[in-house]
């Protein structure tokens, strides 16, 4: 069982004189710690005894004392000191610390009390000082995470939402969960997911279907993903698959920003499966060829977020711009003819789906194609006249490509065809060569 009522302490540390402070003062070296708190330990064994001092800017030369922190059996600070130290040394990066004292610290101790299972914690001192007091203290429910080796729980467990003051062992304390799950969520945003009751709840079904999760710690990245997934309000089916999907490439993430970048892609992918289903609505071609992968991280495609404003925002406007544009082409140059039909794209869409369907640059052209700087007409079977099959350019009057899905060549009968085709209407067609490997499109 937690204790929750502070006694009163049978022993005091006994009182420093102010020579004694403005000597443990003075050991601070004020031209590094300019505006800074500085933990100042004086004493080691039988207790460990230390000053907590700031230096001002304007007087480096004079140390102002702030508190004190006595560390000793059975002896229990306050709640305001408590507070103190957990706000001005334990979660301050920037306190600084006599850290010759640290190893001896630690030396003694671990030696002293095995069972209290101390760690060094080589980037974080102050947390085996909180390790030592809550030992100490006793009861506590730090003391308790700590010595089970949960130590980034311990550090957190202010965050809580509720605490249950009947527990008597870490897995009590957080409603069920497993000590393996808890092992694996021991990192600072595990801690965070941890914090809510309804985290718990729904981490307790999510470790009974899928128990693989836990089998290894999680790092803050995962521990933030897998937070964001439980408050996006989905099932414990739907987390569970994409937390095993997302798992390696949220591994290598190791700092804050990264895992924006991260969360935004994903936002963007969210946002990209939506755009494709409104484009499903309009032309089935969309969803057949445009896929965001579950598996990849890498950008969305491009084309989605060009589409969205060609065919959702602004497509009447579109229309009318390819519709003044063709006015002013050629319209001999569409002809149907020996199994072939030759026409212009007819609207945004017709556009769309053809540069979609033929997985090339052709979408780039939209602005080209209605601004009348260059041509593009459709090459189709008459016997398959919905399915794109050959999309060319015409510069000027020159023909600049004429290539199949992927910007694969033409065969040497549609190649001659094609030749048929631009000089039956005055078209050059000496500088394309029917050979991607060597045009240069220019």
């Amino acid at each position: 069982m937690l204790d929750f009522l502070v006694s009163d302490n049978k022993w005091q540390p006994p009182q420093l004189t102010s020579e004694e402070l403005t000597e443990y003062c003075k050991q601070v070296t004020a031209g590094d710690y300019s505006e800074r708190d500085f933990l100042v330990i004086f004493k080691t064994e039988p207790y460990i005894d230390t000053v907590l001092v700031h230096i001002n800017s304007g007087n480096i030369s004079e140390p102002v004392y702030v508190n004190r922190f006595t560390f000793q059996n059975g002896f229990v600070w306050d709640s305001e000191t408590e507070r103190g130290f957990s706000d001005r040394c334990l979660n301050n990066p920037r306190c600084g610390y006599t850290f010759t004292k640290i190893d001896d610290i630690y030396r003694i101790y671990s030696n002293r009390y095995p069972d209290w299972k101390l760690n060094r914690y080589y980037t974080r001192p102050f947390r085996l000082l909180d390790h030592i007091y809550h030992c100490m203290r006793k009861c506590s429910a730090k003391e308790m995470l700590y010595k089970a080796g949960l130590d980034e729980l311990a550090a957190n467990i202010e965050d809580m939402d509720e605490l249950d003051l009947l527990s008597s062992r870490p897995s009590d304390i957080y409603e069920g969960v497993s000590m393996r799950t808890l092992r694996a969520l021991n990192c600072r945003e595990g801690a965070t997911l941890l914090s809510l009751s309804y985290n718990r709840k729904f981490l307790k079904e999510l470790q009974v279907k899928f128990p693989e999760l836990f089998r290894e710690r999680l790092n803050d990245a995962q521990c933030s993903y897998l937070n964001h997934l439980i408050t996006g309000d989905l099932t414990v089916g739907e987390i569970g698959r994409l937390i095993k999907a997302r798992r390696l490439k949220l591994l290598s993430i190791w700092n804050d920003n990264q895992y924006k970048m991260f969360l935004l892609r994903e936002k963007n992918k969210e946002q990209a499966r939506d755009t494709i289903k409104e484009l499903s609505e309009i032309d089935t071609i969309y969803s057949k060829n445009l896929d965001i992968d579950i598996e990849s991280t890498e950008v969305v495609d491009y084309r989605i977020a060009q589409l969205k404003v060609y065919l959702l925002a602004q497509r009447e406007e579109y229309d009318k711009r390819i519709r003044r544009s063709n006015r002013r082409r050629d319209s001999s140059w569409q002809e149907r003819g020996k199994g072939f039909i030759v026409r212009y794209p007819q609207t945004i869409n017709d556009f769309c789906r053809e540069a979609v369907y033929m997985n090339n640059c052709l979408l780039t052209y939209v602005d080209a194609l209605i601004n009348g700087d260059t041509s593009i007409l459709f090459v189709r079977r008459e016997d398959d006249v919905n399915t794109p099959f050959i999309t060319m350019e015409i510069f000027g009057s020159e023909l600049m490509q004429a290539y199949h899905r992927f910007n694969k060549d033409c065969t040497p009968q549609e190649a001659k065809w094609i030749r048929e085709y631009c000089r039956r209407h005055g078209i050059g067609c000496s500088k394309f060569r029917f050979d991607n490997t060597v045009d240069e499109l220019f």
